[in-house]
Order: C-alpha cells, then sequence, then structure tokens
C-alpha cells in the first residue's frame, strides 16, 4: 500500500480540527431547556437585600440584551458536543423566592453541576426535584436560605462528587444513605444546626477526600479507626459535640493536610502517630478534654503553619518539643499549664503572625529575641509567672497589632514612646504587673502613639490619667483601675473616643470628681462603667449623667462617698445587667420604676441610707439572681412578692427595719432557686418561715463535685471575644471568727436568721436543707427542743443556735454531721449529756455557756454530778434582753465581686484577686469554608 505523504497528512488533521470547531461553535442550547430557564428565571423577584441590583437571572432572553442562545447567559454552561445545559453557576446572584419540586430547573436532566450559593429562597425545603437530575456531579447551596433535612431524593444522585451545604438551616440528623454515596469526595456542612449522630460509615467512603462539619455543636459523633487506603485530606469538626479519643491509626491518613477538632469533647492522650502525619498543615484540637503529655512526636511536623493546643489538661507540658517547625505562622498554647522558660528553639520560628502563650506557668523573662518576629501580630503572654522588664526588641515589631502581658511579674518602667513607631498597634494590656508607665512624650506636639482600641494599663503607678489620651478618638476599652490617680476627672476626658467607647474602668483610686460638670456623660455606646473605690463626693454630674447611657450592661458606683438620692432612670435601663451603688451615702427611696423585661442579674443598694419600701417593681426583673439591701434603713413588711423570681440565688435583706410575720407562702413556687439567704438584725416575728426556704431546689439539691463560682459575665467582640466577669463574695463571722468567701462556689449555701424575734419551735421540716452548709438562728425567741431530723443536713458546716429559750437535750444524732466544724447553742435552756464523737470532740466549752442542765465534756460538770459548773467563758456578756446584749453571731455579708478580668472561658488567676487582673483567650476566626 502507497504511503500518503506527510504534507497530506498534516492537511486531512487540520481539516478535521476545522471541522470539529465548527461543529462545536455551532452547538446552541436546546428549545426545551431555553424554555425550562425563562421559567426558572420568572419565579425570582428583585432580593430586597442586593441594594437594587437586578438578578443574575433577569439578564436571560433580554430582547436587545443577551442572545437568544441560553448557553450565552451568564451562569449558564453547555455541553459543546451536544449543546445540553450541564453547569448552571448562580451564586452571589440576588435570587429570592422559593424553589420546589416542581420547578422548571429540574428539568435540566444533564446538569452535571449546580451552584445556587449565597441566595435566599426564603427558607423553602431543599427540593426533592434535584434527585432527578441524575448526571449531577457537584451540588452548592451553602448559605442560600434553604431550610429543613436533606431530601433523600438526594441519594439518587449516584454520581455526586461535593455536597456542600454549609449555613442553611438543616436542623436534623445526616441521613444514613450519605454512607452509601460512594462517589462522594467532598462533604460541607458546616453551621447547619445538625443534630443527632453523625454516621461513622461516612468517615469511609473510598473517595472521600474533604469533610467540613463545623460549627453544629448538637452534633454528636466519634472518630473511627482509619483505613491504611484512606483518602481523606481535611476533616473539620470544630465546634461539635464529637467526643471520645483521637484513635492512633490516625496516622493512616497518609493525605491529611488538615485536622481541625478544636472547641469539642474529645478526650484522652493524643496519640503519638500523629506525629507520622509529616504532610500535616494545620493542627487544631483547642479547647477539648485533651489530658497526659504533649507528645514529643510533634517536632516532626515541620511543614505546619498553624497548630492550636490551647485550653486542654495536658500533664507536664514544656516547649521541648517547639522549634523545628519553622514554617509556622500561627501557635496557640495557652492555658495548658505550660511550666518553664521561653526556651530559645522557640525563636527558630521567624514566620510567626500568632503567637499566644497565656494562662500558663512560665517563668523567667521575656527574650529579647521575640523582637526579631518581624511578621508578628499577636503575642499573648499573660497570665503567666514571667518577670523582668518588657525588652527594648519590640519597639522594632512592626506589624503588632496586639500585646498581651497583663498578670504577670513584669517590672520595671515602662515608656510609652517605645510604642510610638508601632502604627499597627491596636490593642495593649499591661496591667496587673509591677511595672511603672510613664507617659514621657507630654510637651512633644510632633510624637503621636497609635490609635488604640484597647488600652490597659491598670496597677501601673500611674498618678494622674495620662494626657496622651486627649489625642486617641477610637478606644472602645480603657482600663486605668488600681492606680494612684488623684484630683478629678479632667474636662477633655469629655472629648475622648465619643463614639467607640464603651468600657471605661477607672476604679480603686483616689478620683474625688469631675472638673467640669456635664448633663451627660459623652460616650453614647458606653457599656461598663467602673469608678468605683474612689473618694467621689458629690453625686453631680454621675448620677442624673448616666440616665442617657442607654447602652449600659454594668454599672459599679460602689465604695465612694457620694450623697444624694439615686435618679428615677435607674430602674429603665434595657439592658443593664449589673447595678452596683453598694457603700456610699445615698438616701432618699429606692425608685419604683423598674421595667417589665429588665435584663438585670445583680442589684446592690448595702450599706447606704435609703428608707422606705422594697419597690414592687423588682418583680419585673425575672432573671435577677443577686439582691443585697443590707445595711440601710428600709421599713417595710416581707417582701414575699420577691419570692416569684425564678432565677434568685442570693437575698440579703440584714440591718434594716423590716417587721412582721412572715406569712407561709401559698405554692411551692416561691424562690425556686435560692441558696443564700441572710435577714439578720430586722424585727421579723412569728414562726420561722422555714417553709419559703425548703422550697427552693438551691437548698436541696447540689453537686458535690461542682467547683465553678457563682458570676457574672459580660460578653464583648472587638477583636477576639470578651468577657468582663463579676464574682459575687460572702462573709460569715462566728464567735469572733472571720471567713471571707471572695468567691462564692456554686454549691455554696447559707441561711441567717438571726437576731430577729422569732419564736415557737423549729420545725422538723428543717432537715429537708440537705444542701445547707451554714444556718444561724442565734438571737431570737425560739423555744422547743433541737429537731434530731438535723442530721439530714449532711454538708453543714456551721450551726450557730445560741440565745434562745430552746430546751431538752442535745439531739446524739448531730454527731452524724461530719462536715460540722463550728457549733454554738450557748445561752438556752438545754439539758443532758453533750453529744461525743466526731466534730463534737473539738467544739471548745464556750459553745454550751449558759445552758446550766448540760453535763459532759469538754464541760467541767460531769453527768451525775448535782454540783452546778463554774463558768468557763471568758465572755462578758449581759444576760438581760437579747436586744440589749453584744450579738456574738453568723453575719452573712455580701460584697459586690469587683470586676475581675477580660477572658474567654472559665478561667481565672486564682493568685490574684483585684478588679483589674485580667486574662485573655483567643477567639479562632471562622476560616472554615472551601
Amino acid at each position: 500500500m502507497k504511503k500518503m505523504k506527510p504534507s497530506f497528512c498534516c492537511l486531512v488533521f487540520l481539516f478535521f480540527l476545522v471541522f470539529s470547531a465548527t461543529q462545536c461553535s455551532a452547538a446552541t442550547c436546546q428549545s426545551s431547556e431555553r424554555a425550562a430557564l425563562l421559567q426558572f428565571k420568572n419565579s425570582f423577584v428583585p432580593n430586597p437585600s442586593c441594594l437594587g441590583s437586578p438578578p443574575v437571572v433577569a439578564s436571560w432572553g433580554v430582547e436587545g440584551g443577551t442572545t437568544d442562545d441560553c448557553c450565552s447567559w451568564d451562569g449558564v454552561e453547555c455541553s459543546n458536543q451536544t449543546g445540553n445545559v450541564v453547569g448552571i453557576d448562580l451564586a452571589s446572584g440576588c435570587l429570592y423566592g422559593s424553589i420546589d419540586s416542581n420547578s422548571s430547573l429540574f428539568r435540566l436532566v444533564h446538569l452535571q453541576t449546580l451552584t445556587l450559593s449565597d441566595n435566599n429562597f426564603n427558607l423553602s425545603q431543599i427540593p426533592g426535584g434535584i434527585g432527578q437530575l441524575t448526571d449531577l456531579r457537584q451540588l452548592d447551596l451553602a448559605g442560600s436560605g434553604f431550610s429543613g433535612p436533606i431530601p433523600s431524593a438526594i441519594s439518587r444522585l449516584s454520581k455526586l462528587e461535593t455536597l456542600r451545604l454549609s449555613s442553611i438551616n438543616i436542623s436534623s440528623a445526616v441521613p444514613d444513605f450519605v454512607a452509601n454515596m460512594s462517589s462522594l469526595r467532598s462533604v460541607s456542612l458546616g453551621a447547619c444546626g445538625l443534630t443527632g449522630i453523625f454516621p461513622q460509615k461516612i468517615f469511609h467512603l473510598p473517595n472521600l477526600q474533604h469533610l467540613v462539619l463545623p460549627y453544629n455543636p448538637h452534633l454528636s459523633g466519634s472518630l473511627p479507626e482509619f483505613n491504611m487506603n484512606s483518602s481523606l485530606v481535611r476533616i473539620w469538626l470544630e465546634q461539635t459535640a464529637f467526643h471520645g479519643e483521637l484513635p492512633s491509626s490516625i496516622d493512616n491518613l497518609k493525605s491529611l493536610t488538615s485536622l481541625k477538632l478544636g472547641n469539642s469533647s474529645f478526650s484522652g492522650i493524643v496519640p503519638a502517630t500523629i506525629g507520622n502525619l509529616t504532610g500535616l498543615l494545620e493542627l487544631e484540637l483547642y479547647a477539648n478534654n485533651f489530658s497526659g503529655p504533649i507528645p514529643s512526636s510533634l517536632e516532626r511536623l515541620t511543614e505546619l503553619t498553624r497548630l492550636f493546643l490551647s485550653y486542654n489538661k495536658f500533664r507536664d507540658a514544656t516547649l521541648s518539643w517547639v522549634g523545628k517547625q519553622n514554617k509556622l505562622a500561627y501557635l496557640g498554647l495557652s492555658g495548658i499549664r505550660l511550666s518553664g522558660t521561653l526556651l530559645p528553639s522557640v525563636g527558630n520560628l521567624t514566620n510567626l503572625v500568632q503567637l499566644l502563650l497565656g494562662e500558663n506557668e512560665l517563668t523567667g523573662e521575656i527574650p529579647s529575641w521575640i523582637g526579631d518576629f518581624a511578621e508578628l501580630t499577636d503575642l499573648h503572654l499573660y497570665g503567666n509567672k514571667l518577670s523582668g522588664s518588657i525588652p527594648k526588641s519590640f519597639s522594632q515589631l512592626m506589624n503588632l497589632k496586639h500585646l498581651y502581658l497583663q498578670s504577670n511579674y513584669l517590672n520595671g518602667t515602662v515608656e510609652m514612646s517605645m510604642f510610638m513607631k508601632l502604627e499597627s498597634l491596636t490593642e495593649l494590656h499591661l496591667t496587673a504587673n509591677k511595672l511603672t508607665v510613664l507617659d514621657d512624650h507630654v510637651g512633644k506636639p510632633n510624637e503621636t502613639l497609635p490609635n488604640f482600641n484597647l488600652l490597659g494599663l491598670g496597677s501601673c503607678n500611674l498618678t494622674q490619667i495620662p494626657t496622651f489620651l486627649e489625642k486617641q478618638n477610637e478606644l472602645e476599652l480603657l482600663e486605668l483601675g488600681e492606680n494612684n490617680i488623684q484630683g478629678q476627672i479632667p474636662k477633655w476626658m469629655w472629648s475622648m473616643s465619643r463614639e467607640r467607647l464603651m468600657v471605661l474602668n477607672l476604679s480603686h483610686n483616689a478620683l474625688t470628681g469631675v472638673e467640669e460638670f456635664q448633663d451627660a456623660l459623652p460616650w453614647l455606646n458606653l457599656t461598663v462603667l467602673d469608678l468605683s473605690n474612689n473618694r467621689l463626693r458629690d453625686s453631680r454630674p454621675i448620677l442624673p449623667a448616666i440616665c442617657k447611657l442607654s447602652k449600659l450592661v454594668a454599672l459599679d458606683l460602689s465604695s465612694n462617698l457620694m450623697s444624694g438620692v439615686l435618679p428615677q432612670c435607674i430602674g429603665t435601663f434595657g439592658s443593664l445587667d449589673i447595678m452596683n451603688f453598694r457603700q456610699n451615702s445615698l438616701h432618699g427611696t429606692i425608685p419604683d420604676t423598674f421595667r417589665s423585661g429588665s435584663k438585670l442579674r445583680f442589684l446592690d443598694f448595702s450599706r447606704n441610707q435609703l428608707q422606705g419600701q422594697v419597690p414592687r417593681s423588682l418583680a419585673n426583673c425575672k432573671i435577677l439572681e443577686i439582691m443585697d439591701l443590707s445595711d440601710n434603713q428600709l421599713t417595710d413588711g416581707f417582701p414575699f412578692w420577691i419570692g416569684t423570681l425564678p432565677m434568685l440565688r442570693l437575698l440579703i435583706l440584714r440591718s434594716n427595719h423590716f417587721h412582721g410575720i412572715i406569712e407561709e407562702p401559698e405554692t411551692n413556687t416561691e424562690f425556686p432557686m435560692l441558696r443564700i439567704v441572710d435577714f439578720s438584725f430586722n424585727n421579723f416575728s412569728g414562726d420561722l418561715p422555714l417553709k419559703y426556704i425548703t422550697n427552693s431546689k438551691g437548698m436541696k439539691i447540689f453537686n458535690t463535685t461542682a467547683s465553678a463560682y457563682r458570676n457574672t459575665f459580660i460578653t464583648f467582640s472587638f477583636d477576639y471575644v470578651w468577657a468582663l466577669e463579676f464574682f459575687y463574695s460572702t462573709t460569715i463571722t462566728m464567735k469572733g471568727y472571720q471567713r471571707d468567701y471572695s468567691r462564692i462556689q456554686e454549691v455554696f449555701t447559707s441561711l441567717d436568721l438571726s437576731s430577729n424575734r422569732f419564736e415557737g419551735q423549729i420545725p422538723d421540716l428543717v432537715g429537708n436543707l440537705e444542701g445547707l452548709q451554714s444556718l444561724n438562728l442565734s438571737h431570737n425567741m425560739l423555744s422547743g427542743p433541737i429537731s434530731p431530723l438535723m442530721k439530714n443536713m449532711a454538708r453543714l458546716e456551721s450551726l450557730d443556735l445560741s440565745h434562745n429559750q430552746l430546751s431538752g437535750p442535745i439531739p446524739p444524732e448531730l454527731s452524724q454531721l461530719h462536715f460540722l466544724s463550728i457549733f454554738d447553742v450557748s445561752y438556752n435552756n438545754l439539758s443532758g449529756p453533750i453529744p461525743t464523737g466526731n466534730q463534737f470532740n473539738n467544739v471548745d466549752n464556750s459553745s454550751y455557756v449558759g445552758n446550766v442542765g448540760l453535763c459532759g465534756d469538754p464541760l467541767s460538770k460531769q453527768c451525775g454530778d448535782s454540783k452546778p459548773p463554774s463558768s468557763d467563758s471568758d465572755e462578758d456578756e449581759d444576760e438581760g434582753s437579747d436586744f440589749k446584749i453584744k450579738f456574738k453571731t453568723v453575719l452573712i455579708g455580701y460584697g459586690c465581686g469587683a470586676l475581675v478580668g477580660m477572658i474567654v472561658g472559665n478561667y481565672i488567676l486564682g493568685r490574684k484577686e483585684e478588679w483589674f487582673k485580667k486574662t485573655f483567650k483567643i477567639g479562632i476566626p471562622k476560616n472554615w469554608e472551601e
């Protein structure tokens, strides 16, 4: 056979290409598909959130606009061979309306790609008609406004490779059929409100590479044992309820580059085999319950760019494994009990953007080589035991935005000019160290500091409010507490950051007033105002001025010298959570202006000179937890309506002029949560009002393992999520022994009805107070026997029944109270032998004096001895009226735990209890989409 010449072959091939191209260009969409698209277009109206922009589909088929060929329309893709529509991409297309299963869209049966993300389909359900698109490879409905469960029709999409439904409201379980869709390569269901248990078999889909499920807090599940042939590249499960351990077989995921399990419920040890995933770029295990050592094998993960292990329960954690991961840009190791020093090997991480080591136990000095981290934007070293001075090299960190050094032992002098060149610095926190901060650029008008959003200079030995603040117009939080700032608040402060300031703390200083009176404080966005523990004497202009701060959440003016009356507005704030006027010289009545829907949780008017009645409108404060009205001149009967407050936990009416009989409650719903009660030093009479108290679940049900302290959080969002935290405190005094509870544990319970005119017997229902820790009924007119059912009060630590008219024996059953450490029945008419055993062996004589009929140890009178005992008491007390003697009683006090910190989570530095001891945690940004 004769061979063709090469030139002829080339001509033939060229002709073939031209012919093919001609055929392809000639392909147009089918008329039926064009009609289906136009019908689909007409089902939508303009999206009101698109600010007048028409939907993308509005241009389809417009005469004089796009052509009749739908293959050229925006967002439409056709096959070059057949002309069939194979792709629809209308992401962010301003579509508004609904799609049901009868939509003409589902007549496009050749579709392989359907992207409708970031539109608004008006909470319509995901249409089951999608199941007709059996050629579909990619389905993207993320952020599209659909709602409802994943329809079973999707199970018919046997060729589906990508299923992306993130940020739509599914609010149901992931159906089991997803585990049978063997073609799936990517499943993205983030922030969908998923519930139930995630089907574990999905992890074993043969082609699955990306499993993205974050921000589904009610989605439970656990990790399987992984197979050698797994294709997984990404596993993102942060902020879910996934639990259990990391399997040691995790090193079978040879292709894994990103593992994000943060803020979930994982536990156990981190297996050393994780160090075999040498291709890993991102590892996030923060905010779980991992324990044991941090595996040293992590040093082999040299490709890592992100590593977050913060807020776990690791043991013996050090930085010895850090240093070889020199590609790291983000390193978060806060709150994991790191000890030791900042090792020189950490200095190898010169690409760091974030170095987060707060809330640990690091010691030594801050090394100067941190100044070599040229890319660093965030440095968190707060809440450690670091000492020495702040390195001068910090002035080289030109990209630094956030510097948190608070709550350490740093010392020396800090000149504010060292931060002058750091133009990006917006958050600087130096509070709670031993530093002396100098405003050293005074008189240098051409030199300015960065514009701060947050500035914490608490306990920095300031004697005046720094003058550089006058030029700060972007401050959101200013912390100057615990200094020695004297004199008046300067008038220039009224023009500082008027539009931005949200938190102002000038507490624990020596401020005496305001330099220039104003009708209103200028910061209309102010959320927290703390001027407590100063010497502010005149209530003007502060008290009237607060009325215009409509966004206030926390107001603390306690421990000043303010006179005057409470403004009428105090009950009208729509957002106020914490109100503290404790320890001033305020007089007049409490305004009866508290509105329905009040958000008030903490109310303290104690230690003033307030008169009149308890305002009935306080019944509108349905979420109130703390009410302290003690040490005033209030004159009222028992405010029985307070019992309807469902969240009330602490009620203190001590040292007022309350009077009358406290009648039995009409229902069993009064005081359902009450845990701490103090009605002492009033004129209440009648029987003991124990039915009110025994109604409270707080006195009966308790968790003996709980260690959380009672507090109030107020959260804010700056660049991180922050929380101001107020702790509640109590003081107990008995027989000269005083115990301060600077933070009340959640399980703490106390009842003080002392120094009133209660009479009659102690009812047996006192035994129902199973959770009570302190009981004081002293200095009343109680009679009859001591109830043996008190033995049921198994947690009781302190019992004072002194100065009554009780008779009969001390029940021997009380020896079963194993925690009882303070016991006083002095000055009653008790008789018989004193119980022995357990805690009774440690009670001294003074607890029994004034009971001539008692006998046995520790008294000198032995049982059977008729000779009256000599008094062993060293106390000289008037035995006349109960109301003239020098009281020896339990005084349940209450002090607002001062604001102690900027934090996220429940960690508080235990060694420092002042207002300004602040800690911070990182909030990982929601950067989880593909």
